[in-house]
């Protein structure tokens, strides 16, 4: 009974969200794609922030820790979540940004590398900012709603039961947002915890066999 109700839960959040599940997963993705393909073309904007990247890790600025590694997905998950605000166009330009630098850092290693180097954390990763992406996207609709709602009140009617009314109408809209977060915070998490104490010995595991 607990199962089923788990299930129907988690597979009613997926219906609701499908369409922005779909559009988060194209952007990043296709994004991806286009940083790895177009990485010459792109040399003279990637160069310094990838340059950047790596100082900060080399200095200690940013370490390859558990907690470390976490913090840093939670703030880019967060922000894609936030960008919901401003009618989601701040999460499209960072899921964007994020897949293009993704592929445009990839294109400096030889495929095979990259792809063992990211695939035991990356799975996790991947998914987690794809549905803090949708997340996103979702609390954009529900601004959206309630601001075309909010032109709609009627001034002979009680605005403080119109206005609770719009937020009851949302509700759930909403709630779905906040469990798609705690889902994508726990898949970050998980690819926290492995990049840090599983990547470095899979990486040279897969180095002494091949």
């Amino acid at each position: 009974m607990a199962r089923e109700r788990f299930e129907g839960v988690f597979g009613g959040i997926y219906r609701r969200n499908e369409t922005f599940l779909a559009l988060s997963a194209m952007m990043f993705i296709c994004s991806v794609f286009i940083g790895y393909a177009f990485a010459g073309m792109l040399e003279p904007i990637m160069a310094s922030m990838l340059g950047e990247f790596k100082r900060r890790i080399v200095e200690g600025e940013l370490k390859l820790d558990t907690v470390s590694i976490f913090l840093n997905n939670l703030k880019v998950a967060l922000v894609l979540y936030a960008g919901g605000i401003i009618f989601g166009l701040a999460t499209a330009y960072f899921l964007i940004y994020n897949g293009i630098f993704l592929g445009y850092a990839g294109a400096h290693y030889q495929i095979g590398d990259f792809i063992i180097a990211t695939i035991p954390h990356g799975v996790f990763e991947v998914f987690g900012i794809i549905i803090a992406g949708a997340a996103g996207f979702s609390l954009a609709k529900i601004v959206i709603n309630i601001l075309k709602s909010t032109l709609k009140i009627q001034s002979d009617f009680s605005i403080a039961n119109q206005l609770k009314f719009l937020l009851e109408v949302n509700y759930d809209d909403f709630k779905d947002t906040l469990i798609m977060m705690g889902i994508a915070i726990v898949l970050l998490l998980i690819a926290a915890v492995i990049e840090a104490n599983f990547t470095p010995g899979w990486i040279q595991y897969m180095n002494s066999v091949v």
